[in-house]
């Protein structure tokens, strides 16, 4: 597909709504007035960060601008919604274009408006925060997908499972003797890797599953190992 295709069916769509168009207008793909109002079109067979910049670009004319590319296959706003936080963020309109045949028309998505930026979520903030505060060893590594995520939870769960295999069953009381999280008690029974089993009442060890999961992190491992010897 050619941008050049773009442009009939975003023609029609303005000039119904009483506007007089024209292409190629001072490096503008398509511009478009009704009375004093102007508008600015960018055509483009995909959204990228170079369409962005180039819209950007055109607002220091002070004109509304769109960029009009192809209606996605399979199009659903759920799927988008990141794309049109970005959009409204930076105040662009969106066009959709739908070719069926020989048959196309365009179509508005979002119209330019002024952003109104949201509320500070301050618990998102603070869940943030605590996360990074529960971490010691920063064993994550950026950008990487479809390998577990060491949590500042999972960090909690890693340092029980170290003091049970070296001190073998304990209570809730002595582990956090020995270094434990403070609410090891809510983990141990929630248990939520099962790592854990209760021997007797008040009383936990570590499964086959929690020194499994202890060599799946070994730099956590190696860490709460050797800090351990601060209770000997």
């Amino acid at each position: 597909m050619k941008e050049s295709e773009l442009y009939e069916p975003v023609k029609r769509l303005f000039e119904g709504g009483g506007y007089s168009v024209n292409a190629e207008v001072r490096d503008c793909d398509v511009t478009a007035v009704r009375n004093d109002e102007l508008i600015i079109i960018e055509l483009k067979t995909n959204l990228s960060v170079a369409l962005l910049a180039q819209g950007l670009k055109r607002q220091r004319c002070g004109a509304d601008v769109y960029v009009a590319v192809p209606k996605p296959k399979n199009y659903s706003p759920k799927k988008l919604k990141d794309v049109f936080y970005v959009l409204k963020k930076l105040e662009l309109g969106l066009i959709f274009v739908t070719f069926r045949g020989s048959y196309s028309f365009a179509e508005f998505i979002l119209r330019p408006q002024e952003y109104k930026r949201p509320a500070r979520d301050s618990k998102g903030r603070m869940e943030i925060l605590t996360e990074i505060g529960g971490r010691t060893v920063d064993v994550n590594t950026g950008g990487v997908t479809q390998r577990k995520i060491a949590t500042a939870y999972t960090e909690k769960c890693i340092n029980i499972a170290c003091i049970l295999d070296k001190y073998g069953p304990l209570s809730p009381k002595e582990i956090r003797a020995r270094g434990g999280d403070e609410k090891c008690a809510n983990i141990l029974r929630f248990n939520a890797y099962g790592w854990f089993e209760k021997i007797e009442r008040g009383v936990y060890g570590i499964t086959i599953e929690g020194r499994r999961g202890l060599l799946e992190y070994p730099e956590l491992e190696r860490y709460y190992t050797e800090r351990l010897s601060e209770y000997d």
